[in-house]
């Protein structure tokens, strides 16, 4: 028989312990006369089930292990029991308050660590800590997809697809058939699929006749669901080369100033609001533009449509392309070249053969978080949009405009739709295919020389990208410094003084909110890649797809699915500070996740394995051996939070209330009002203080990964 092991630390079942004191101290409903301890017949009968578990645990004090013990059943069945009361009571309250919330958190933590606490190879706390875990992943991210969903109608899809504000095909005023033009489109894809199938001829027809009819309905149509798809078009494909010509102008033999301009440059765009590009070319390019108006004369609103939305996008995540195709440009095997190079092949016809496919798993990654995040922009097509419909902003519009929460819903579920159709093609372009490069020995990585010619364009376009974009970030800072940007160019600090009353207590409290969530997002995301990497749990590999849903949703739509989620009873949540942690920490988790698992597989297992047989527990080994090591991970999660939490706007404009503002809320609002000096000052404010907060903690970053045996 086993030996017998205490249910807590102490011998005590401090979980049950720490429920029923929690049960009966801590306020319980939110609401006018609702703040004392817990009452009601399911409250009650959930305390009451968890002291009689309790009581059950003392009278037999230490109980064993085995799961056919009488006694551990009981106190198992009643713990069951008394969550499920407790759930219940929740899910029947006007409000849900701390009381509530924070008891049936531990009644899910004991009981998980009552099952843990059943195998003797599982430590009980780290069982407790997963079901909670799970149980806050399955209400933050399913959950409200689910909700957003079931408020579908579906009998008013038809009406809303026939809307010519989602998409209008047959323009009445023009000579030709849009329709028939988008035809034509989709039959010339369904060919170039047909002949590029290698023996899969329906698929390729399939595959081909969408994406041609895709390309007319862009062309050729108006309405949200075309603009979208056209802008999308555009610049995934813009965005990915830039990043693609900037990683391998940077793993070049380029000069040291230039790679460390473009990791500088690349920087700015992450750490700034995402619509502040589209703001900067308002100040440039706009009718009243400094460059267009006064230098040019000219008179023009070319900028708002989607002209301009394109231009702001592929400034703002064409660094998001070149992050993520330069860690493969810098793992490329360069022996491979060079012997490519030595058995007579020409550079060009290296590039072609050798380097090119080896960059398609990185292609295919910036692409797919290009269109991603093309699709779910919402700040740049509101500020440039112009007449046009954008499935992003309607989302919004018909939420907040229309107060159609069906409608919302449905322009939600069609982005969802978009972005699981480019993950489909993503893997059906990369199929099985196998890119390791690795030859068993040190060799220096990077891309090489680049061909002829090919350096010095790649060169032109980042000196012409980078004077374009300081010049857009200067014009904001300038525009903070002068009385009306257009018209009167006097320099005048009223602006600043305007933002010390009105901007600095909201600056202030999206601080707070985004420190409140980056934390947290950090260490979820630490545990979860902990229990996905190194524990045996059933449905993990569910867990991680859930995890990473909340990455693949777009903005609008979560921030929808929260609404309608979380603003009935029994939540009551929209407008407070909870909601938004909750949703900023549930939208970059799967950041921190990602973080931990690059960091664990650093740590070599050997290490917990030591850790165990000199009889240290699951958690312990955690705790003293793999978290300090993952400390730079956790650093470099934190920081993503932090700045994610400080410019998110879309998943977070449908939940700030009047007491309760964001920075990025209340810029947007002041560049529709046309405040620009004010949204200046915000946007010059808030971009500084996140360049000195990156600047501040990359040393420590560095700092520690030296200590800890990373590079100096």
């Amino acid at each position: 028989m086993p030996a017998p092991r205490p249910l807590g630390p102490t011998g005590l079942p401090w979980p049950l312990l720490l429920a029923l004191l929690a049960w009966g101290l801590l306020p319980w409903e939110r609401g006018a006369g609702a703040s004392g301890p817990a009452s009601g017949p399911w409250a009650l009968g959930g305390g009451l089930a968890f002291g009689l578990a309790l009581a059950l645990a003392l009278f037999q004090g230490r109980v064993p292990p085995g799961p056919r013990s009488l006694g551990r059943v009981g106190v198992g069945l009643l713990q069951g029991a008394g969550l499920g009361l407790f759930l219940v009571d929740l899910l029947t309250a006007e409000a849900v308050g701390p009381g509530q919330a924070a008891v049936t958190l531990l009644a899910l933590f004991s009981l998980g660590h009552w099952l843990a606490g059943s195998t003797p190879t599982r430590d009980p706390l780290l069982g407790g800590l997963t079901w909670v875990a799970v149980a806050l992943v399955l209400l933050f991210i399913p959950y409200p997809l689910w909700v957003l969903l079931r408020t579908l109608d579906l009998g008013r899809i038809p009406a809303l697809l026939a809307d010519g504000r989602f998409l209008l095909l047959e323009n009445p005023y023009t000579p030709a058939s849009e329709a028939a033009l988008a035809l034509a489109v989709g039959g010339v894809g369904a060919l170039v699929g047909l002949l590029a199938a290698r023996g899969r001829r329906f698929l390729g027809l399939g595959v081909g006749l969408a994406l041609g009819l895709a390309v007319g309905l862009a062309l050729f149509g108006r309405g949200a669901l075309p603009t979208s798809l056209l802008v999308a078009g555009v610049v995934a494909p813009l965005a990915t080369l830039l990043g693609l010509g900037f990683a391998l102008l940077e793993y070049s033999q380029a000069p040291p100033w230039t790679r460390a301009l473009l990791r500088g440059l690349a920087l700015l765009p992450l750490i700034s609001p995402p619509f502040i590009l589209a703001f900067a070319l308002i100040l440039a390019f706009g009718r009243n533009g400094f460059v267009t108006h006064h230098l040019l004369g000219l008179d023009q609103n070319l900028l708002y449509g989607p002209l301009g939305v394109i231009l702001a996008q592929v400034l703002a995540f064409t660094p998001v392309a070149y992050m993520v195709i330069r860690g493969t440009v810098q793992n490329l095997e360069h022996s491979l070249m060079e012997a490519a190079a030595t058995l007579g092949a020409r550079p060009w016809r290296v590039f072609r053969t050798v380097t090119w496919p080896l960059l398609r798993p990185g292609l295919a990654n910036a692409f797919l978080l290009t269109v991603l995040e093309s699709l779910s922009d919402f700040g740049n097509p509101l500020i440039l949009g112009g007449d046009r419909q954008y499935l992003a902003t309607e989302v919004f519009v018909a939420f907040t405009g229309r107060y159609d929460p069906v409608e919302a819903s449905f322009y939600g579920v069609v982005l969802l739709l978009l972005v699981f159709l480019v993950f489909f093609l993503q893997y059906r372009w990369l199929g099985r295919a196998a890119f390791i490069t690795a030859t068993g020995r040190p060799s220096r990585g990077g891309g090489g020389p680049l061909p002829p010619g090919l350096g010095a364009v790649l060169a032109g376009v980042f000196l012409l990208w980078a004077v374009l974009t300081l010049g857009l970030y200067g014009s904001v800072a300038v525009g903070s410094l002068v009385k009306l940007w257009g018209f009167d160019y006097t320099f005048t600090l009223r602006h600043y003084q305007d933002f010390l009353v009105l901007g600095l207590p909201v600056f202030l409290n999206t601080l707070k909110v985004a420190f409140y969530a980056a934390v947290p997002t950090a260490l979820l995301g630490l545990f979860l890649a902990y229990v996905l990497q190194r524990q045996e749990l059933p449905g993990k590999r569910v867990l991680e797809a859930m995890t990473l849903l909340s990455f693949a949703m777009p903005g609008t739509a979560m921030g929808v699915g929260y609404v309608l989620a979380f603003n009935p009873s029994p939540w009551v949540l929209t407008g407070t500070t909870l909601i938004l942690v909750l949703a900023l920490v549930f939208r970059e988790v799967p950041v921190g996740v990602r973080a931990g698992v690059a960091g664990l597989a650093q740590v070599d297992r050997s290490l917990e394995e030591a850790s165990a047989t000199l009889g240290a527990s699951p958690l312990r080994t955690l705790a003293r051996v793999v978290l300090p090591l993952l400390f730079p991970a956790f650093l470099a999660g934190l920081v993503f939070a932090f700045v994610r939490g400080m410019t998110a706007v879309s998943q977070v404009v449908f939940l700030v209330g009047p007491g309760n503002l964001l920075a990025t809320v209340l810029l947007l609002g002041w560049v529709e009002q046309g405040q620009m000096g004010r949204a200046a000052v915000m946007s010059t404010v808030m971009v500084l203080s996140l360049v000195a907060a990156t600047l501040l903690l990359w040393p420590l970053n560095r700092r520690l990964d030296v200590r800890l045996g990373g590079l100096p």
